[in-house]
């Protein structure tokens, strides 16, 4: 074996590692997160503001920026629209009046198509109207990413693209039109240069850094 082909394989290798223990650090997360849900809903009150997602809701310490208001946090990583569905009761089990929802960048990565996201987000829309009544819903875009922040941005962001995250935001955005629900153009306040997210508001192209989130709650502020 040549010294060229050793180094392909060990970079494989460590690549494939790297893979499978990400996998593995989500998927304990997702159902520590579940199990977390349901014993923090039997002490959550009625009546409070919840944040229902993925990783972008998860990370985001929005207690922090905004400590005066009752808030939980629903996000867990790597959650896709269908994730959201499915565990949507426990979101109409705490029957909050107001809803913020960002989903659909998992989909993509996983090569969904825009409209089928869309369309999964509409029965989210869907289920909470009709079981929470006069719930407030406030559907937020979704952000834009970068291949190159890092050097494994290329794999972190991997299928997702800016063409089909701004095509998915203006489906998005339409949806929420027909549907009477209150749409946040996030993307507008995050985005820079070659329609990529500003390297200051990443950590790896994909998710938010401090500084984003600083940017999100500025925004979010007019609607908490």
């Amino acid at each position: 074996m040549s010294t060229l082909e050793i180094i392909l394989v060990t970079v494989l290798g460590a690549l494939i590692f790297v893979g499978v223990f990400y996998l593995l650090v989500f998927h304990t997360n997702k159902n520590n997160r579940l199990e977390t849900f349901k014993v923090l809903n039997t002490h959550a009150k009625k009546g409070a503001i919840v944040f229902f997602g993925d990783s972008l809701t998860d990370f985001y310490p929005m207690q922090d920026f905004f400590p005066s208001k009752c808030i939980y946090n629903r996000g867990i990583a790597g959650d896709t629209t269908i994730d959201l569905i499915k565990r949507i009761y426990n979101i109409i089990e705490i029957q909050p009046h107001k809803i913020f929802v960002q989903i659909g960048t998992n989909d993509l990565g996983k090569g969904v198509k825009p409209q089928k996201i869309v369309s999964n987000i509409k029965k989210i829309f869907s289920i909470l109207k009709a079981s929470i009544p006069g719930v407030e819903i406030i559907s937020i875009s979704l952000y834009p990413i970068s291949h190159h922040k890092i050097w494994l941005s290329p794999i972190i962001a991997g299928l997702r693209t800016n063409k089909k995250i701004n095509l998915t935001n203006e489906l998005l955005k339409k949806l929420c039109k027909e549907m009477d629900i209150t749409y946040i153009n996030m993307h507008e306040e995050l985005v820079g240069a070659n329609d990529r997210i500003k390297k200051e508001n990443t950590l790896e192209g994909l998710h938010i850094s401090g500084i984003g989130y600083g940017v999100i709650s500025k925004k979010l502020a007019e609607y908490i």
